[in-house]
C-alpha cells in the first residue's frame, strides 16, 4: 500500500520537477540579436537608462536617431542624460510619468542557413581614416566585415536583423565603410561586446558579440580598419552578428556587400 502511495506521488512530482529545470536552463540561456516581432507598438516615451545613447535607444526601437532627435530637440551630438526623458513619436506629449515597459528582444531562435557559406575570403587594405563631417551620400562600397563562414542570413518574417558569420576566436572584424565610431558597449540586450558606425546621417553599421574592442566612442574609421576581435559575448558559439540599418531600418546585408 505505502509503496503504490509513493509510487503514485514520484509519478506526481516528477513533470513538475522536469518543468522547473527547463525553466532554470531557459533563464541562463543567452539571448541572440533576433526580433521576432519588428512591427511592435513603440511606446510614447522612454527613460535613457545607464550607459544609453541616442543611437542605442534608436536602435533598440528601431527608429531613426535623426528623428529622435528632431523629436526631443537635440542638436549634434544628440547628447543625453541618465534619468532623462525622450519621446519616442512625433506626436507624443512630454511627460514625467514612467512609460510602459516593452520587451524589444524575444526568446532565443536563430536562422541557420542549410549551406554552410564561406565569406569574406579578401581582406581589403585598410583606407585612411576620414576626416571633417561624414558625407550624406551613402558609401560606395561595403567591404566584408569579417572573413568565416556565413551561418545565418536577414530575414525580416523570422525578425533576424542581419547576418552571422562564424570563425576562429579573436578572428579581426573590419569597419564595412569608413564612419565614426557612436556606441561601444554592452548596453543592448542580446548583442554582447557591441560597436555601431555612423556612415552618414542615413546609415549605421553594427557589430556584435565582440570579444574585444579596439576602437572607442568618437573614433573616426577608415573602410577595413580593423575595430574588434570577434567573441562569443552574449552569444552561445563564437560569432559576429552583423547589421546595416538604413534610417532606423533594418537592411538585408548581403544587398550591400562586396562578391
Amino acid at each position: 500500500m505505502m509503496e503504490r502511495f509513493g509510487m503514485t506521488w514520484y509519478r506526481f512530482l516528477l513533470p513538475l520537477l522536469l518543468a522547473a529545470l527547463l525553466a532554470a536552463c531557459a533563464e541562463i540561456t543567452n539571448a541572440p540579436v533576433i526580433n521576432k516581432a519588428p512591427h511592435r507598438k513603440i511606446p510614447a516615451e522612454t527613460t535613457v537608462g545607464p550607459g544609453d545613447s541616442i543611437y542605442t535607444i534608436s536602435w533598440r526601437y528601431g527608429l531613426d536617431f535623426i528623428d529622435v532627435a528632431k523629436w526631443n530637440g537635440l542638436a549634434k551630438p544628440y547628447d543625453v542624460q541618465e534619468g532623462q526623458r525622450l519621446r519616442l513619436r512625433k506626436d507624443a506629449a512630454a511627460s514625467s510619468t514612467a512609460a510602459a515597459t516593452v520587451r524589444t528582444l524575444p526568446d532565443e531562435e536563430e536562422t541557420v542557413v542549410s549551406e554552410i557559406q564561406a565569406v569574406g575570403e579578401v581582406q581589403p587594405a585598410p583606407t585612411a581614416a576620414p576626416e571633417g563631417s561624414l558625407p550624406k551620400a551613402p558609401p560606395a562600397s561595403w567591404h566584408w566585415p569579417a572573413r568565416g563562414d556565413l551561418i545565418a542570413r536577414y530575414s525580416r518574417e523570422k525578425g533576424v536583423n542581419g547576418i552571422r558569420i562564424a570563425a576562429a576566436p579573436g578572428t579581426p572584424i573590419i569597419a564595412t565603410a569608413a564612419g565614426e565610431v557612436v556606441y561601444v558597449g554592452e548596453g543592448l540586450r542580446g548583442y554582447g561586446r557591441l560597436v555601431i558606425l555612423k556612415h552618414s546621417d542615413t546609415y549605421l553599421s553594427a557589430y556584435a558579440h565582440n570579444r574585444r574592442i579596439l576602437v572607442e566612442e568618437g573614433d573616426r574609421i577608415g573602410a577595413g580598419q580593423q575595430i574588434a576581435e570577434m567573441g562569443d559575448s552574449g552569444a552561445d558559439r563564437t560569432m559576429l552578428h552583423f547589421e546595416i540599418r538604413v534610417n532606423g531600418k533594418p537592411q538585408d546585408p548581403l544587398k550591400y556587400l562586396k562578391t
